[in-house]
């Protein structure tokens, strides 16, 4: 009897250890791997710093202005007789500005494909050096819904299709004027206004920033940006812009820039 339980003990410790077997032949073997060693690199020194900085140059970004420009002097009666300095730009809360003369000089522009329209009045006309200029309208007269931003001396129109027009209006003896088909983009630093004026922001900021000469010439905005509803005809050698809010009309000869007549 004893000889019989020990057979079947034997037997059933073999079975045991051929399925341990069988189950360890069956399990994949896992093998470790080292992980890599961090190796943190030494802090550089002040000439391997300056080595750096020498090899990457950043462009220089345009120099902030640290002064408002003088006021400049215009001559002539378009606002009316001062005695000091005469705004160049109509304030709206101070003029209601008159689109027809009484006696229109000669010969007005014939045989042209499209006719001057009639919103723009008839005092720019008196000025005949600048409409000899313009010549004939290009297209017809397109009205919009745009932005206006007033300045020290001049005037910013944004146009719903991108566009920008800087006035820096004269009157009669002509000041200056720029067009942008879209403003640049924008190189982010700020300048401090004097008090009462203010830096100018979005599409006027980022082009007042980018054009030196404009900000030079414009001075700070004098009041944050508004809503305007504007026409504009575009002629063989300028424009016409018609600022219906402010009942005021420029006379600009030239392409991307040129000269400015007006307001009228």
């Amino acid at each position: 009897m004893t000889g019989i339980c020990l057979l079947i003990l034997a037997l059933l410790l073999g079975a045991c250890t051929g399925q341990n077997a069988a189950t360890t032949a069956g399990t994949p073997v896992v093998e470790y791997k080292l992980l890599a060693t961090l190796y943190l690199s030494p802090t550089p020194n002040d000439a391997e710093r300056e080595a750096t900085r020498l090899a990457v140059r950043s462009v220089p970004a345009t120099a902030i202005p640290t002064a408002t420009p003088a006021p400049t002097v215009y001559v002539g009666v378009f606002l009316g007789e001062n005695d000091t300095v005469v705004d160049p730009v109509v304030d709206p809360a101070r003029y209601q500005g008159t689109l027809t003369a009484g006696n229109l000089p000669t010969p007005l522009p014939i045989n042209c494909l499209y006719p001057i329209d009639a919103v723009f009045g008839t005092v720019w006309m008196t000025n005949e050096s600048a409409r000899a200029a313009l010549g004939c309208p290009g297209e017809p007269a397109t009205p919009y819904i745009g932005t206006v931003q007033f300045f020290e001396r001049g005037v910013m129109y944004w146009l719903p299709t991108g566009e920008i027009w800087t006035v820096a209006p004269g009157g009669a003896l002509g000041g200056v004027y720029w067009y942008v088909p879209i403003a640049p983009p924008d190189q982010g630093w700020q300048a401090q206004a004097p008090d009462g004026l203010r830096v100018p922001e979005f599409s006027f900021g980022a082009l007042w920033r980018a054009n030196e000469q404009i900000r030079q010439t414009l001075g700070y905005a004098r009041a944050d940006e508004s809503s305007v509803s504007i026409t504009v005809q575009r002629f063989d050698g300028g424009a016409l812009i018609f600022d219906q809010t402010s009942a005021q009309v420029f006379t600009l000869v030239g392409r991307d820039d040129g000269t400015a007549y007006g307001p009228y």
